[in-house]
């Protein structure tokens, strides 16, 4: 009895040992294209957000939050404090990748994914994917500069990073990705204990956190 046990315990260590994710158990040369797109599925480096859905802001309320016009919310501090009606529209879970990690950009060329966010320069990057009822079309100026101002990436005791710049990308399938670039002049560490991102896409209101010290591809920050 105590013999089979102990086997059934070793089996058990041994199945677990074989179940570890590719980015830990292979070298990313090794990887196949399933191994790709399961470390763009869920992996420390993208996760499927949950989000919320903002009320619709009357005309006296745009006005108070400084926006005129038909303009699109302004945050939840835009609200002021005032009751708000549930909002009945419900969006699924989206996906935020951290672009600009290397086992990120790894896996899109092992999975051959076309279309993948591009930039210029030196950032950390972050991609809100499939994003509904979002037009990206004409002047976007005004638009970006509305997001930059709800965008951040949070730390416990420290100053929180603001985008430097925003790009909006139309996807086939007509939803949109939205792509924000932080400086790196303020590194994030493996001190850093936790990240949260958060952002508001129009009336999409999203957060996620992610854990620098899972965040590690041979023994190395990859952020």
């Amino acid at each position: 009895m105590f013999r089979a046990l102990l086997f059934g315990v070793f089996a058990a260590g041994v199945v677990l040992i074989a179940a570890d994710p590719a980015w830990k158990a292979k070298s990313v040369a090794e990887w196949s294209e399933d191994d790709a797109r399961d470390v763009l599925a869920n992996s420390p480096w993208v996760k499927r957000a949950v989000v919320a859905v903002l009320p619709e802001l009357t005309a006296e309320q745009r006005r108070e939050g400084g926006v005129t016009g038909g303009g699109h919310g302004v945050g939840i501090d835009g609200l002021n404090g005032k009751p708000q009606p549930r909002a009945k529209k419900q969006v699924g879970p989206i996906s935020v990748r951290w672009e600009s990690a290397f086992p990120v950009r790894a896996a899109e060329l092992k999975a051959r994914e076309v279309g993948a966010p591009d930039w210029e320069g030196d950032a950390y990057v972050l991609a809100v994917y499939d994003v509904p009822d979002l037009k990206v079309i004409g002047n976007t100026k005004n638009q970006i500069a509305d997001m930059r101002q709800v965008a951040f990436l949070k730390r416990s005791g420290k100053k929180d990073l603001k985008p430097a710049s925003i790009q909006l990308m139309q996807e086939p399938n007509g939803l949109s990705t939205v792509v924000y670039l932080f400086p790196r002049t303020d590194e994030i560490t493996l001190d850093d204990e936790r990240i949260e991102f958060t952002a508001q896409i129009n009336r999409i209101s999203v957060a996620q956190y992610f854990f620098p010290a899972q965040m590690e591809l041979d023994h190395k920050l990859q952020l």
